[in-house]
């Protein structure tokens, strides 16, 4: 978490997707948008313009900071440590497997992955939401309220990589850092290498 902290703050990372834009504002809320550019008529200045947009999920400090440091093994998937093991698989807070769905594969370093959930987004209107019910935020007047699992692993770029929908209205959003490459659960394992010399017999 401090390390989050330190390095997207306040920030926000977006993600075009073709009509929809993802955000992650980290520590804030997450949401889908899309955008237009308008060119105000009187100075000539083009701005961009929300037309549409769906809250995916507030951050939820409670659930997000209410544990100590020396917990924050919990909430990462596929640690390698040397009082873990390699790879292993750990439960994240809210007592789902946190293997499903598996992290990316383009993750860094170790394919480790720390988890953050964003709940109580706005209602889902989709008509096909009761698989959706157990990973969403909440329900809320016959619906369910859109949710997003955050997972941050090792990376070349602070950038918001992939976004998609596990099932209906609970979304993944996959965010790389570079500064999670240096942290012990995020390193890729050292491989031994031994150089083998050949010398002619006589």
């Amino acid at each position: 978490r401090d390390i989050l902290e330190r390095t997207l703050g306040n920030h926000c990372l977006q993600r075009n997707a073709g009509w929809w834009t993802y955000e992650l504002c980290h520590t804030r809320h997450v949401r889908e948008f899309h955008g237009a550019n308008k060119i105000d008529m009187v100075t000539g200045v083009s701005r961009q313009v929300v037309e549409e947009e769906h809250m995916l999920g507030h951050y939820d400090i409670d659930a997000s900071e209410s544990y100590p440091d020396v917990e924050e093994v919990n909430h990462v998937i596929n640690a390698t440590d040397s009082d873990l093991g390699p790879k292993k698989k750990n439960v994240v807070k809210s007592g789902k497997p946190a293997g499903t769905p598996p992290p990316p594969p383009d993750a860094g370093g170790n394919g480790a992955v720390f988890v953050q959930e964003y709940l109580h987004g706005d209602v889902c209107e989709d008509p096909d939401v009761t698989d959706s019910v157990v990973k969403a935020g909440g329900i809320v007047d016959g619906g369910i309220q859109r949710a997003t699992m955050v997972r941050f692993s090792c990376g070349k770029n602070y950038e918001l990589v992939k976004v998609s929908e596990d099932s209906t209205c609970h979304y993944v959003f996959d965010v790389t850092v570079p500064a999670l490459c240096k942290h012990p659960l995020f390193k890729a394992p050292m491989v031994k290498t031994q150089v083998v010399k050949c010398l002619p017999i006589d």
